[in-house]
């Protein structure tokens, strides 16, 4: 029996474009570490090059053909998932948020992971957890922190306009969160109703 070649259950994390998009986890506690010690230029600066990471590793997978693998695209969403959620939770430990508008995206964080723990058991384990709006939903909280981190700096923050700015896009997000919520909350009922797949050992009636 031919042994096997242990590089092999690593040939599918390390190719250029997911080693980019794990870097994006090496860029997150220097962002913290900018908003938690007063250093705004840090933050935008280790934020501005995770998000770098994010435009570039789809095309560099495409460019070698490596786009649309499953692990690709799962650690992609996992990445991104962690550095959103440990950065809202970053700006609202430091007092950057109000708890309504954490409670807000607390409210979009469970309902995904939700939807991906409802998909274990049911034959769907590798699938990315995702809904119509789950898109628009994701790239509006992306979106909206790194225009928290652009905040952070005192000539864009303390601009009147911004302010403005930060309401009207905020109240928009909030609606597309809600409406996001519901849309999973049906897909979860829809779910429920489906019967289980066969378990191994079981026959199918």
């Amino acid at each position: 029996v031919a042994m096997s070649d242990p590089r092999t259950a690593m040939d599918g994390f390390t190719t250029p474009a997911n080693l980019l998009t794990f870097s994006r986890l090496l860029f997150l506690p220097v962002v913290i570490y900018g908003l938690v010690s007063g250093r705004p230029w840090v933050a935008v600066g280790a934020m501005f090059a995770a998000w770098l990471t994010d435009l570039l590793d789809g095309r560099i997978a495409r460019l070698m053909g490596q786009g649309g693998s499953s692990f690709g695209k799962a650690l992609d969403s996992t990445i991104d998932f962690a550095l959103i959620y440990c950065l809202f939770i970053a700006f609202y430990a430091s007092g950057r948020l109000e708890t309504w508008q954490f409670a807000v995206l607390y409210l979009a964080m469970v309902m995904i992971l939700t939807l991906q723990f409802f998909l274990q058991g049911t034959g769907r384990e590798g699938e990315v957890a995702t809904s119509r709006l789950g898109k628009p939903t994701g790239a509006l909280q992306y979106f909206y922190l790194l225009f928290l981190v652009a905040m952070e700096v005192p000539a864009v923050g303390e601009l009147p306009v911004i302010q403005t700015i930060d309401l009207v896009y905020f109240t928009v997000m909030a609606l597309v969160i809600v409406a996001n919520a519901v849309e999973i909350a049906m897909m979860l009922g829809r779910m429920g109703r489906e019967p289980l797949p066969p378990q191994d050992g079981e026959s199918e009636a």
